[in-house]
């Protein structure tokens, strides 16, 4: 049995799905792999989290130029750390004493700081596998780069030849895409999509998703929609986020929208299916999944920093609109609601830059890594006594 730990950080819900999804491909028709998701916030002492996980999402909420000068410092200083390797030692050792018992035979990183913790795991002798790096974002980061980490599996061309600006071999990068469930590029009978949700086919439907942990104000979102001036029905996604699920629920009966407010839900693939149109902040996770849909975006509120750039991607391919301020989502949305040759070409455009296979391209690489590693082990194995073959099963 061959034995993977996948390390995320469930800062957002994104690297978990990103996560799950690598987990579902790699067990997929293998026996023989026992892969497990390894959450290091789940798994950390309290301080840590008060040090590095709540800063951040105080800083998103609540000072995001703060953290945006940060981002940008650490990338124009380029910092191969995202905190002092001290931090990680000893605010997860939970986690690193789980990957000494576990004992893997390959380590996948889907969050920056999960390579850290893995690379830092390997060197001090926590584990002894192999390292793969899998980004969730369309963009590198020099923190992902570590001696520790074997190989890389990115979004993008773009974040490929920032790895090899900064001294990664191009023989260790494999342009995957990033990992999603695969029932993104599933064909649903919207009739039915529609009418399993309660929603009219003969008024348009709006998406409206990224108040997780960002900065993304979902309430004001909505109460700007209203005035599209467009007959909308709007199902709005709030995750864990339980506050914004309350603000989102008084603007019940006090708007001129047919509004749906959802939690958490593994629905998402059949309301992109269901959808006109995204609004949602661009998290790497949630611009994959709706290229996979073919469901044009609308963005807007990014996360200073990586989600920026996002935007200038995906804008600059026609893949998204943009919103530069919230207050022109309701005429970016109202332009694009009624131009339909406009969203069918942006939904061409966007099935044709979807990778739908990644996940299953990321387990490729990790089965070939297995592999290799199991070959180098052979060869490192003391000879087989008089009369013993070497190859014994």
């Amino acid at each position: 049995m061959k034995k993977v730990a996948i390390l995320t950080l469930s800062i957002g819900s994104g690297h978990v799905r990103a996560s799950s999804a690598v987990e579902r491909a790699l067990s997929n028709g293998e026996e023989n792999i026992d892969a497990r998701v390894m959450d290091a916030v789940a798994l950390s002492q309290f301080w840590f989290r008060g040090v590095y996980v709540h800063p951040y999402w105080w800083m998103l909420r609540r000072a995001p130029r703060l953290w945006q000068a940060l981002f940008h410092r650490r990338s124009q200083k380029r910092h191969r750390a995202t905190a002092p390797h001290w931090i990680f030692r000893h605010g997860c050792a939970r986690l690193l004493q789980q990957l000494r018992e576990f004992s893997p035979h390959l380590v996948i990183a889907t969050e920056i700081a999960a390579a850290e913790i893995a690379a830092l795991g390997k060197r001090e002798g926590w584990f002894n596998a192999p390292v793969l790096a899998v980004h969730t974002d369309y963009h590198s980061e020099p923190p992902w780069v570590q001696p520790e980490v074997d190989f890389y599996c990115v979004g993008t061309e773009e974040a490929k030849y920032e790895l090899i600006g900064w001294g990664i071999s191009p023989h260790r990068i494999l342009v995957s895409g990033v990992p999603i469930d695969p029932a993104f590029s599933m064909l649903f009978d919207k009739a039915e999509v529609l009418s399993s949700l309660g929603l009219s086919p003969r008024r348009p439907v709006v998406l409206v998703m990224g108040g997780g942990m960002g900065p993304m104000p979902m309430d004001e979102i909505v109460q700007r929609l209203e005035l599209s001036g467009l007959p909308l029905q709007v199902v709005a996604v709030c995750g864990h986020n339980q506050e914004v699920r309350a603000r989102l629920e008084k603007l019940r009966g006090k708007i001129a929208l047919q509004l749906q407010v959802l939690g958490w839900t593994e629905n998402i693939p059949e309301l992109m299916a269901a959808a006109d149109l995204l609004v949602t902040k661009p998290g790497g996770l949630t611009a994959a999944e709706a290229l996979a849909s073919g469901l044009p975006m609308l963005l807007t509120s990014p996360i200073p920093g990586p989600e920026e750039r996002h935007v200038a991607l995906l804008a600059r391919k026609g893949l998204a609109v943009v919103a530069k301020t919230r207050a022109d989502v309701p005429k970016v949305a109202a332009q694009l609601l009624t131009d339909p040759e406009a969203r069918a070409k942006m939904a061409r455009h966007a099935r044709d830059a979807a990778r739908p296979d990644a996940a299953d391209a990321v387990a490729q690489v990790a089965r070939a890594l297995l592999e290799r590693a199991t070959y180098i082990d052979l060869l490192s194995s003391p000879p087989a006594s008089s009369g013993e073959s070497a190859y014994v099963m």
